[in-house]
């Protein structure tokens, strides 16, 4: 028996995730049909998540904050902690540290259940009666975490912050005024704008890679836990990746219009 090399894998892997993300963008116009899944895959992905999420980004908004002002401290300039802290949060931590939690919580879980209905035929079955499993069972779950994505990055990246600003005040030693003041200056429309495109870019990378290592489930519970166990591992390879070149091309932006 031939075994494929691992690059041939990838590649392969790689092009069925590209068109299974295509051809669930393609069946977006069932999406009235399939609002009640795709309300409830928001629920899922959003609404249950929302206290993981707030409670991780606190904890590292305070770690940044300490860490930050230990250095600051150094050059007697802690009071400009609030500029790195908003600036981090908003174009870095903020959608990073929530894309993890939503793979940890969400994506290898998606996987396992895409799976299980493929192990036990009943992806076989929809096609059977006609129904496209792109649009019954992968077209919701991308769409909602797209949209979840986003939201949950706003609302824990703006509990990151609350943490950050406690530690100031608490440890050291910066009014609440002069956190919020700096806080402002060092966030920039493009700021906002480049982390929301970071989150929605995460979300949608890592819906896909969920969905499609648990539509390519095979062997049983051994598939399943397979599959469930790579889309973690390639969800987090692919957002760090792709945070490396969003970054890089936030540098880029922001040098082109500041020569405007």
């Amino acid at each position: 028996m031939v075994t494929e090399s691992w690059p041939a894998q990838a590649l392969k892997g790689t092009g069925y995730t590209l068109m299974l993300l295509l051809n669930a963008l393609g069946h977006v116009t069932d999406l009235f049909k399939r609002s009640g899944a795709l309300f409830t895959q928001m629920y899922v992905i959003g609404v249950q998540s929302l206290l993981i999420a707030c409670f991780f980004l606190m904890l590292v908004g305070m770690v940044f904050a300490l860490q930050t002002g230990i250095e600051l401290s150094r050059f007697n300039q802690t009071s400009l902690v609030g500029i790195i802290i908003a600036a981090g949060m908003v174009r870095e931590l903020g959608p990073w540290m929530t894309a993890f939690v939503l793979v940890a919580r969400v994506g290898g879980s998606m996987a396992a259940e895409i799976g299980t209905m493929q192990v036990s035929e009943e992806i076989d079955a929809l096609e059977v009666m006609s129904i496209n499993p792109y649009s019954f069972v992968v077209m919701p779950r991308v769409l909602g975490y797209a949209i979840m994505g986003p939201i949950l990055t706003v609302i824990a990246t703006c509990v990151g912050i609350a943490g950050g600003a406690l530690v100031a005040r608490v440890q050291l030693s910066v009014p609440l005024v002069d956190f919020l003041r700096n806080a402002k200056n060092g966030v920039e429309p493009l700021d906002i704008y480049w982390g929301l495109l970071k989150s929605f870019i995460f979300s949608l990378a890592a819906a896909s890679v969920a969905c499609s290592y648990g539509m390519r489930t095979r062997g049983g519970a051994v598939g399943v836990g397979s599959a469930s166990r790579n889309t973690v591992v390639v969800s987090l390879t692919l957002i760090v990746f792709f945070n490396y070149l969003l970054t890089s091309f936030y540098r880029i932006v922001k040098t082109l219009i500041s020569g405007v």
